[in-house]
């Protein structure tokens, strides 16, 4: 049992002593784990009655950080979005909720603002020592009305009081474009998600184009509240990028909404509203952008329609990845036919025509490492019968696609447990790395739980990546820095024995 007092500190030099123990070859305690520091404090943990190692830190930590500490953490999960900590730490020291004016603003407890302003109206402005925040840039970040829905009203009306009390509606701190960078309407709309924030900000005279409010809610805003409001108030100065990160979410009403304000989609959009992080990348035309993220049919017409162009290599794109409705959409409106064999081979490959594949199948040496790379995307879709055809048919195995990837990385990716499954079953490389991060397929199907990548209809990271340790995976760093998998593919890995190396890394809420 833990001491009273416990020393993570203490506890950390114990696991890797054990862990150094067992590579000398004392593998007593640690059984059939693997001889990892991951493994060694899994062990630690449970010798002292916890399940995995994050559960025996936060116990130490709740043991031995104090009241001060605990209000930090506190403010900060509230406002970054890491709701089960916030709520996890209200719950374990209630004492948080009363503790100073910052907590009673991002609870929403407008009775204690309102008295707390009423004896130092200072407060409605000061900015926080340690993060430089002022009051209203918490209110507006506070993830309270998500928690508890009842605390709505409440955030709202402690917005009001603030800005009664002289708060800057457009008070923002950092640079327009810079890390770091929050303003209150691009916190309540963009990043919270608060239309009746966003809405009192506006009457009182936030501006709507302030910077990112508008693209992120393109990202954020599922019932388009928060848009409908920003586009009814003027703001247009980040449109093509907005529509840009509607179509990367395939958001056919965000993208009707914008079109109807007037962006034009007949402008090529920016590179990075499309996750295009190469600065070089030009600007990419809209159909093309959205043939690129498999948008629904839906999309793609209301750009049409709208007077996108019909471009003959959008229609050559969609007949090479199966998309018929598509491309049939293009030629209503105009696109040029400029296909060749090729182009409808790997269509019929990917539509899983295997009589059509055969009749249209060129010799192996005539397709180019574009061409092969159809095999990484039809994994990306968990599209097994696809997946299977091509490789009946003579594409390989280790064929790279984006970001160097095989097929078996982007399957895991996307949580395909029927192509890893197939690929596996075909002999398919394990250990293969990626060129660009020289990670394995396990690593990225943690990566894909987290940020649930690809296209599958009915993704199972926890199975995927419980199938690919089974087939013997090694753990080469499942966890990535800033990149955690899932709260569920999180659990999985610590019960393998495969917790990240100091277990700082929380997996996602």
């Amino acid at each position: 049992m833990l001491p009273q007092r416990p020393n993570l500190d203490q506890l950390r030099r114990q696991a890797k002593e054990l862990r150094d123990r067992a590579r000398s070859g004392d593998t007593d305690r640690l059984g059939a784990l693997p001889v990892t520091l991951a493994s060694a404090q899994l062990v630690i943990a449970r010798e002292h009655g916890f399940a995995s190692w994050a559960k025996l830190k936060d116990e130490v930590e709740r043991r031995t950080t104090d009241l001060a500490q605990r209000v930090e953490a506190f403010l900060e999960a509230s406002v970054d979005g890491r709701t089960g900590r916030a709520v996890r730490l209200l719950a374990e020291t209630p004492a948080i909720a009363g503790h100073d004016f910052r907590t009673a603003v991002v609870l929403g407890d407008a009775a204690r603002v309102r008295d707390l302003l009423a004896r130092d109206p200072g407060l409605a402005t000061r900015p926080d020592q340690r993060s430089g925040w002022t009051p209203l840039l918490g209110v507006c970040n506070s993830r309270w009305h998500r928690i508890e829905p009842e605390r709505a009203a409440g955030l709202v009306e402690v917005a009001r009081l603030l800005l009664g009390a002289g708060a800057d509606p457009n008070g923002a701190v950092g640079s327009p474009g810079r890390r770091g960078h929050c303003s209150p309407l691009y916190a309540a709309a963009g990043l919270a998600g608060h239309p009746a924030l966003a809405r009192l900000l506006l009457e009182h005279g936030a501006d709507p184009d302030t910077p990112a409010a508008l693209y992120h809610t393109a990202f954020h805003d599922g019932d388009h509240a928060c848009l409908r409001l920003l586009l009814e108030h003027g703001a247009r100065a980040e449109g093509s990028a907005t529509l840009g990160a509607a179509i990367s979410v395939d958001d056919a009403q965000a993208v009707r909404l914008l079109l109807e304000a007037g962006v034009d989609p007949r402008v090529p959009l920016p590179a990075d509203s499309l996750a295009e992080v190469d600065p070089a990348t030009p600007p990419i035309p809209a159909v093309t952008a959205a043939l690129e993220h498999d948008c629904s049919a839906e999309l793609i017409e209301v750009l049409l329609e709208r007077g996108a162009d019909a471009r003959a290599e959008a229609h050559v794109m969609a007949v090479r990845r199966g998309r018929t409705d598509v491309a049939d959409l293009l030629t209503r409106y105009g696109a040029r036919d400029d296909t060749g064999g090729i182009d409808r081979f790997l269509g019929a490959c990917v539509r899983a025509d295997r009589a059509e594949a055969e009749r249209l199948r060129p010799p192996l040496d005539r397709l180019g490492t574009d061409d092969l790379a159809s095999i990484v995307h039809a994994a990306y879709h968990d599209n097994a019968a696809a997946v299977d055809l091509m490789l009946d048919l003579g594409f390989p195995l280790d064929a790279r696609g984006d970001d160097g990837a095989t097929a078996l990385h982007a399957a895991a990716a996307a949580g395909g447990l029927r192509t890893v499954r197939l690929l596996l079953a075909r002999g398919a490389d394990l250990e293969a790395v990626d060129t660009t991060w020289g990670s394995t397929p396990l690593t990225w199907a943690s990566v894909g739980s987290g940020f649930r990548m690809g296209h599958a209809e009915a993704p199972d990271w926890v199975a995927v990546v419980q199938t690919l340790i089974e087939a013997g995976a090694s753990p080469h760093e499942p966890w990535v820095a800033g990149k955690p998998p899932s709260g569920e593919v999180g659990a999985l890995l610590r019960r393998y024995g495969l917790a990240p190396e100091n277990d700082e890394d929380e997996a996602q809420a």
